[in-house]
């Protein structure tokens, strides 16, 4: 049965009237964004939901714009006519040239002209350590804030964090400081639960960390809450080159070929995939401004 997936926003407090309200009201005049996935770390899930956020507002046939700071892209070979890679500057380039990071993140100036115009969606996928530091740089000194908020685009900043204390801790910091240099974009923290849930024994550095840093974060904010996919299922589609759609969409004989397994394999990691879906391009949809119709979670 082929059902309409409805965009929620996952339980628990929410954002106040007039935020919401804000919200929507922004909304309802553009529907240009600019989602950045960041994190303190690599391996945290920040490029796993860009992919997200990319799959399914193309599959909502939103027009996307991707750009990967990293210099060890990876979004530019899946998403080649749509984005582009900026290889941050080292530490030492911008020490010796302080115009450094202003010069390597002009692309994103282009990129936030087109997507004013074409009202598409902007993800921008943040590498961790000094890919997250220039970036930032490039924010506070450039203007960035005002420049987005001149050219009528909402910005998101989805936060990624496990249920790690250095994790929560350094997003908690990152949290902060986005605060600071841009004041006017939307934090987002995504609660990823891959290494467990976000409960923790009192007493514990963890309990300590969440309730003193994380808590106090997430009030008055939107957040998703990221949740695990079955074990071995995604990678599996993803060493085929599959993206998400392919890999809910696709027959069972390409299934077959691409996996190089058994129907009844390919038919279960196809299920796995497709119940993770269910749950998450609502959520996400629900911050970024899409909505998947059509999609079969029982596929």
């Amino acid at each position: 049965m082929i059902t309409k997936t409805t965009p929620v926003i996952q339980s628990g407090p929410r954002a106040d009237k007039k935020t919401i309200a804000a919200h929507t009201d922004l909304l309802k005049t553009t529907g240009a964004t600019v989602v950045y996935t960041m994190g303190p770390k690599g391996g945290i899930g920040k490029s796993l939901t860009g992919r997200l956020v990319i799959d399914g507002a193309i599959a909502a046939e939103r027009q996307v714009r991707i750009v990967q700071i990293d210099r060890a892209p990876t979004l530019p070979l899946l998403y080649p006519d749509k984005a582009i890679t900026v290889e941050a500057p080292g530490v030492e380039e911008m020490r010796s040239d302080s115009l450094a990071a202003m010069r390597v993140f002009e692309p994103l100036e282009e990129m936030v002209q087109s997507i004013a115009k074409s009202e598409a969606i902007g993800v921008i996928d943040v590498g961790a350590g000094q890919n997250q530091r220039a970036f930032l740089n490039f924010v506070a000194r450039a203007r960035f804030d005002r420049f987005l908020a001149n050219h009528g685009i909402h910005s998101i900043a989805m936060v990624l964090m496990t249920a790690d204390p250095s994790a929560m801790s350094q997003s908690a910091n990152l949290m902060e400081e986005l605060q600071l240099v841009h004041p006017a974009a939307e934090i987002v923290p995504v609660l990823n639960l891959r290494d467990g849930g976000f409960k923790f024994l009192a007493g514990t550095p963890a309990h300590k960390i969440y309730n003193e840093r994380i808590v106090p974060m997430l009030k008055d904010r939107r957040r998703v809450t990221l949740p695990a996919i079955a074990a071995g299922a995604w990678p599996l589609f993803e060493a085929a080159g599959m993206n998400f759609t392919e890999a809910v969409m696709a027959d069972e004989a390409t299934l077959i070929a691409r996996l190089g397994m058994s129907r009844l394999m390919v038919t279960a990691l196809q299920g796995d995939v497709s119940e993770f879906l269910s749950v998450v391009w609502p959520r996400l949809g629900a911050i970024a401004g899409f909505t998947v119709g059509g999609f079969d979670a029982g596929r």
